[in-house]
């Protein structure tokens, strides 16, 4: 049986406090989420269904497209636990991105943080494998609000992103996005992250402390330990980050996982799971939301995902969902409507 993906709630424990500022009603927002706003805090692990749902529902409550920046942007590394510490101690901004891709699984069983670099740049950013909803706009938007605040307070505003990226159409009021977050924007792309110059990457932080670093590393590892993922959920996390740069082939993700081939073949054989099924689910998931969520073409999809033609993703696609991509897109309002 397929593990309930789970998301601990971070900055948005903030959402109670933003929709009373908009006069809403929490009770009835949150009503039927099965999450209660009043015992709601930075640690609490939120099923990620009832969360797009609920992010989704606070939008249209408040009437604010950008609800997700405003969430985003009150991100402190006290919100973020022993992880935002260890982050605070690093000695550059690419060590302190670099804890955060490291250890973000124990925060997320639906999504990854990846750091990838493409010639003299970087994009820190973050991507689900969860299936998507209404509410994933609205998470994609908070999440990039985290990341410019993460970068400001690293580096008490010396380094700032080269460009913001977000895998969502252009929203309704493109000039709030702008003033709210005072950078270079690209809509509908096939990510959402933060682009970063090597330079700024190189930037050192204030906050650096190398004992401090020591300690907080030996508790993060033990708490990781503690709650250690099964082998398929480490898979599709593994997945979805190969996703990003090239082929999502077996040796690659056990590459990737730091085991052998064939040892993940039979632990994932142990959980009744194949490799094949797994990368089969991942990239329908995300090609399912780069179809409700961008104009991106179908058949640029389709080579995001490294299928081999515009036509094997079409199959591939039809076989899981019984419906072709393109039918999949015009249908999207409608299917949100059901979820």
């Amino acid at each position: 049986m397929k593990a309930e993906m789970t998301q601990r709630a971070g900055v948005l424990s903030e959402l109670p406090a933003i929709l009373r500022e908009h006069g809403v009603n929490v009770a009835s927002v949150f009503d039927g989420s099965g999450i209660d706003p009043t015992a709601l805090s930075p640690g609490t692990r939120v099923p990620f269904d009832a969360l797009l749902s609920l992010l989704h529902k606070a939008s249209q409550a408040t009437s604010c497209p950008h609800l997700g920046l405003l969430v985003g942007l009150r991100f402190t590394f006290e919100i973020h636990g022993a992880i935002g510490q260890l982050m605070l101690s690093a000695s550059n901004v690419r060590e302190a991105f670099g804890d955060f891709v490291t250890w973000q699984p124990g925060y997320s069983s639906g999504a990854i943080v990846y750091l990838n670099r493409f010639g003299d740049e970087y994009a820190i950013g973050y991507g689900s494998y969860a299936a998507s909803a209404p509410g994933s706009r609205v998470l994609y938007d908070a999440i990039i609000g985290v990341g410019v605040q993460m970068l400001r307070l690293l580096t008490k505003g010396a380094v700032k992103p080269v460009e913001v990226h977000f895998s969502h159409r252009r929203p309704q009021n493109p000039a709030e996005y702008s003033r709210l977050l005072n950078l270079p924007i690209r809509y509908n792309e096939h990510r959402t992250c933060l682009i970063i110059d090597a330079e700024g990457m190189l930037s050192p932080l204030p906050s650096a402390d190398l004992e401090a670093r020591r300690i907080l590393l030996a508790e993060v590892k033990r708490t990781r330990s503690e709650t250690a993922q099964d082998m398929s959920t480490r898979t599709r996390h593994a997945l979805r980050d190969i996703l990003q740069v090239g082929k999502p082939t077996l040796s690659g993700v056990a590459s990737e996982m730091g085991i052998h081939p064939r040892t993940l073949e039979r632990r994932l054989t142990e959980e009744g799971q194949t490799f094949g099924a797994l990368r089969d689910e991942v990239r329908f998931l995300v090609a399912r939301e780069l179809l409700e969520l961008t104009d991106i073409p179908v058949g640029e999809i389709g080579a995001l995902l490294a299928f081999a033609s515009p036509s094997v993703f079409a199959d591939s696609f039809r076989r899981i969902s019984c419906t072709s991509p393109s039918a999949w897109r015009a249908r999207a309002p409608e299917i949100w409507a059901l979820t």
